[in-house]
């Protein structure tokens, strides 16, 4: 009997170390969903066209060549019909240029020529009758402004030039009868003649009456 209970007694011995030594499972780990990722494009810069402010001194063939386009295309782009007639701080549209907008940097001002006009009154013809008196200026120099200039005569007759821009080497008819001013005549709008008396002079000057041509009249 005592032999029984002793087999009995190492058996449970042995069950006990078998369950002692079985692991415990193990826990599955946590999977946690992948985070969703977002991609922000940024709207993309609208760009805008490029404009070329002109400068005193400046002439249309002048800037085309700066600018590496042809004149051909500023004056297409730019509605300019004669190109030695463009104004100072007139605003130009360049072609084929459409940059992206960025800092914006002032740009370096371009110096007044010091070289000073040269503009010669040719010609007078066609005098003592308004209909068909024409003054004929040409320009010899570097391209001016003339707003504001005058054109007079002995008497203190005076036409006073609109805001209109003479480029190097262009010709322009100051006209004394009635008419529609264009960038290659103007009109002084009188009923009677300026230049029919004998030994006149046709005188040019500046806005600050610097004269800069004039001709004597037979």
């Amino acid at each position: 009997m005592c032999k029984k209970w002793f087999v009995f007694f190492w058996l449970l011995i042995l069950a006990s170390a078998c369950q002692a030594h079985t692991a415990a499972p193990t826990s599955a780990p946590t999977v946690l969903p992948p985070t969703a990722t977002y991609t922000v494009t940024a709207p993309a810069a609208t760009p805008t066209p490029a404009f070329y402010v002109v400068q005193p001194g400046d002439t249309l063939s002048a800037i085309a060549a700066k600018l590496d386009v042809s004149i051909e295309e500023l004056q297409e782009v730019n509605h300019i019909t004669d190109p030695n007639l463009i104004q100072v701080n007139q605003k130009l549209i360049i072609p084929g240029l459409t940059p992206v907008p960025t800092a914006t940097v002032s740009p370096t001002p371009t110096p007044t020529p010091n070289v000073p006009p040269q503009l010669e009154i040719v010609e007078v013809i066609g005098r003592g009758a308004p209909g068909a008196e024409t003054v004929i200026i040409a320009n010899r120099g570097r391209a001016v402004s003339l707003a504001q200039w005058t054109l007079r005569d002995a008497q203190g007759n005076a036409f006073v030039f609109p805001n209109i821009y003479l480029g190097s080497g262009a010709e322009l008819r100051v006209h004394t009868t009635s008419g529609e001013n264009t960038p290659q005549h103007l009109y002084w709008n009188r009923e009677t003649p300026v230049w029919e008396e004998s030994g006149d002079t046709a005188i040019l000057a500046d806005d600050r009456g610097v004269i800069y041509a004039q001709k004597p009249l037979d």
